[in-house]
């Protein structure tokens, strides 16, 4: 049951990166822009600069590599400063929002959770 589970979370986490990653090049979603000036000069400047399509490639390498066993740790890798650059920013900049990124945080801890053997060998030697 729980192997299950954690596909699930795995696919909807998948899913949902995948999606918002596309929607960086093809803009089937509208976004409104955030209310803060500030958030608003930081995305003026991720949008015109190399940042927005690398992030949107990782957003759907990420996601494409949850949906495969044998590379999901790869997806979780590079979905983790993702993940963490839109909840910095949320708390930083917009926390009501739109609430969206909810949503794929908590997916993320979820898997993480579940994942936690894996990634303790990242910091087991570290002295």
């Amino acid at each position: 049951m729980t192997f299950k589970i954690q596909n699930v979370v795995h696919w909807l986490l998948g899913l949902l990166m995948m999606v918002f990653g596309l929607n960086k090049f093809f803009g089937f979603i509208p976004v409104q822009p955030p209310t803060d000036e500030t958030a608003q000069q930081f995305l003026g400047t991720m949008f015109n600069s190399y940042l927005y399509v690398v992030v949107a490639l990782a957003e759907i390498m990420g996601g494409v590599f949850l949906f495969a066993p044998r590379v999901r740790k790869w997806g979780m890798f590079l979905l983790a400063p993702v993940i963490f650059n839109i909840v910095a920013f949320h708390f930083a900049h917009d926390f009501i929002g739109n609430g969206i990124w909810i949503l794929p945080t908590l997916l993320f801890m979820v898997a993480i959770y579940n994942k936690r053997p894996h990634f303790t060998t990242l910091h087991k030697n570290v002295q």
